[in-house]
């Protein structure tokens, strides 16, 4: 991977964080309603959403950082960090932003959306190296 790119991913991976702090400081007197998609809990997949892609593009960025080496334990480490990271948001959400308040159901929402990284992952293996003879079909982590 060219640097470029290599800064590139890192920075779509800085955005999606600052992103993500950014929406969840959002007060709820502000979040957008949409009357017309009546889908019961729908912030709770947008929740998912926002993990399975804070997932997605960590594991990119730690994989420039390392160069390329990458194990499961680095993946499990970094889901239980944004685990982590979803707790501290709804802490913060309670006690700073007007309008939001804790809730268990978020949190359960973030891990979903991390379990559900992990699994298509480990299914998928979408991050594969491809080896000085092209073999893109050899998962080489």
């Amino acid at each position: 991977m060219n640097k470029t790119l290599s800064y590139i991913y890192l920075l779509l991976f800085v955005v999606s964080l600052l992103g993500s702090f950014y929406l969840f400081s959002l007060p709820g007197a502000s979040l957008p309603s949409i009357y017309w998609l009546n889908i019961p809990n729908l912030d709770k997949y947008i929740h998912a959403g926002i993990f399975f892609t804070l997932c997605y593009t960590g594991t990119i960025a730690l994989r420039i950082i390392n160069r390329g080496n990458i194990n499961n334990a680095y993946l499990f480490l970094l889901c239980i960090l944004f685990v982590l990271y979803g707790i501290g948001i709804e802490f913060y959400q309670e006690s700073f932003v007007e309008g939001r308040a804790f809730e268990i159901a978020d949190i359960v929402a973030d891990g979903i959306g991390c379990l559900f990284f992990l699994i298509w992952f480990l299914i998928k293996g979408p991050l594969k190296k491809v080896g000085p003879d092209r073999n893109r079909d050899l998962n080489q982590n």
